[in-house]
């Protein structure tokens, strides 16, 4: 075979030189009618070979102008006059692959392979084909078989590695990428991609020496650093974090994800000033950007400075970002203070801003509901029932808002449920549909569903003052004073709850 294919391409030279057929001894003394006589020319083997060398070289040469179609009818001819040299298949076949056409191509390959079972390239090729197939198996066969030739195949190694992350074998990934390096350990790459993985499979450790070592090789690799960073936050060890996102910040100053990353460790770690400090800088950094006034503000809120809460985002809305999300934080931090017309002012810029958003809509009917315009959230609340939408907390809001006025129940029911078919393990959407029922007489079913959303929320107030009132509605006074208690203890400024209480423990003695 091997002498055939070198008989093939020394032709192959020869044959740019001078059509063969044009060849004369007489007319052309010299070294070439010393090496080819008269009688080998007109042999019927060198001709036929002669003629697949013509087409297989026009089908490099179209490949070479990138017209393939072309190049895939000159390798057919050539293969209509030579059958068993398998680099014409190889040709043809990588062509097909070009084309599109996986199961003629895949034929190419395997005929290839039949002439030349060492052909690497057509392993790799046929590889490719059946993972477009999604045939990992096979794919897998093809990159042993390459690898049981050559050991050290690179370019079969890393295919074989992505083979194994496509399918979720991430321990089999790592493998590979473990021998990979040991072939080629001065690549960072591949150990950020061994960090990757090792980090999915939750193997900490390993991950950190990997993204370390990429480090190490390639000191300028600012997102290995980073995802360094992320794994020392996970593995509990926030000085090396905080270091490694210093060194970021030194090497590029500008790096915003760095500067997010250390305030939100400074808040972990209860560092609220530090927090805050570096969210400064990423309001420096990108001052029409509304994400670090948010984080800020989302930090005053947790530390219950609602009064410096409230100032950076008017701090935001003066320095020009008028994004919807803020003025929708405005509502909520009016309506956590009870400023339930300042919410309402707020939610509906907001929701003005965007009204694609419906949530903002959402917010802007809760708000009228809580500032007494209950009838103009209502409708508000069934424009947005209109849009067809899955919103569970719409249906729920205005199911609960027509059980409270015990008015439209039937209807009531029909939206609480519907909330409850999109999140069936919201207690809170539970107690609406048992108060629902309970509003229509139901008392059973409404022991039935309050009873449940007990389980999931049992120490909300609310819900055990629902409870409280249907036993109490039962005759049975015991239980609803225990329930009316457990809710009281949660919410000790109910003073209606309270006097419910009072009079009750009265009415128990008599």
């Amino acid at each position: 075979m091997a002498v055939r294919f070198i008989l093939f391409v020394v032709i192959c030279f020869l044959f740019t030189l001078s059509p063969l057929g044009e060849l004369d001894t007489a007319a052309h003394a010299g070294p070439i009618s010393k090496l080819i006589d008269s009688v080998r020319l007109n042999a019927p083997e060198i001709k036929t070979t002669s003629s697949a060398l013509t087409h297989y070289m026009m089908g490099a040469i179209y490949d070479n102008l990138g017209e393939t179609n072309e190049a895939v009818k000159e390798y057919e001819k050539a293969l209509a006059q030579e059958k068993d040299i398998p680099e014409i298949y190889l040709k043809l076949g990588a062509d097909l692959l070009i084309l599109g056409k996986l199961d003629q191509a895949a034929k190419m390959f395997e005929k290839t392979l039949s002439l030349e079972d060492e052909n690497t390239k057509a392993h790799l090729l046929l590889a490719i084909i059946y993972i477009a197939k999604g045939d990992f198996d096979k794919a897998q066969v093809q990159h042993e078989e390459i690898l049981k030739y050559d050991p050290e195949n690179l370019k079969a190694l890393t295919f074989m590695a992505d083979l194994f992350i496509m399918q979720q074998k991430l321990d089999k990934a790592a493998e590979t990428y473990e021998r990979i390096l040991q072939i080629r350990d001065d690549d960072a790459l591949l150990y950020f991609h061994l960090g990757i993985i090792y980090s999915k499979l939750n193997l900490l450790d390993k991950s950190e020496k990997a993204l370390e070592k990429a480090v190490e090789v390639d000191g300028n690799y600012l997102e290995a650093q980073m995802v360094l960073g992320v794994i020392y936050e996970l593995d509990g060890k926030y000085t090396e974090a905080i270091n490694v996102y210093k060194k970021t910040i030194d090497a590029e100053p500008l790096n915003r994800e760095a500067y997010a990353r250390l305030g939100q460790l400074y808040l972990r770690l209860g560092e609220i000033d530090k927090a805050v400090k570096e969210n400064r800088t990423l309001i420096q950094l990108d001052k029409a950007s509304a994400e670090p006034y948010l984080r800020i503000f989302s930090i005053y809120m947790s530390e219950k400075r609602f009064t410096e809460a409230k100032e950076i985002l008017e701090e935001a809305l003066d320095s020009g970002i008028q994004d919807a999300v803020i003025y929708a934080s405005l509502g909520y931090l009016a309506s956590m203070q009870g400023s339930h017309s300042e919410a309402v002012k707020y939610s509906t810029i907001a929701s003005a801003k965007d009204p694609d958003n419906y949530i903002y809509k959402f917010y802007a009917a809760a708000a009228l509901s809580r500032d007494g315009q209950r009838e103009k959230a209502i409708m508000v609340l069934e424009e947005l029932v209109e849009t067809g939408k899955d919103m569970p907390e719409v249906y729920n809001h205005l199911g609960y808002m027509y059980a409270e006025e015990g008015r439209n129940l039937d209807r009531a029911i029909k939206l609480i449920k519907k909330a409850i078919e999109i999140s069936p393990e919201n207690g809170a959407y539970i107690d609406s549909l048992g108060w629902a029922y309970y509003k229509k007489g139901m008392v059973d079913e409404a022991l039935k569903e309050l009873k449940k959303a007990a389980g999931y929320m049992p120490n909300d107030p609310t819900i055990r003052e629902h409870l409280g009132d249907v036993y109490f509605s039962k005759g049975e006074i015991k239980e609803a004073l225990r329930q009316w208690k457990i809710a009281l203890k949660a919410d000790p400024e109910n003073k209606e709850l309270a006097g419910k209480i009072k009079r009750s423990n009265r009415k128990a003695r008599k």
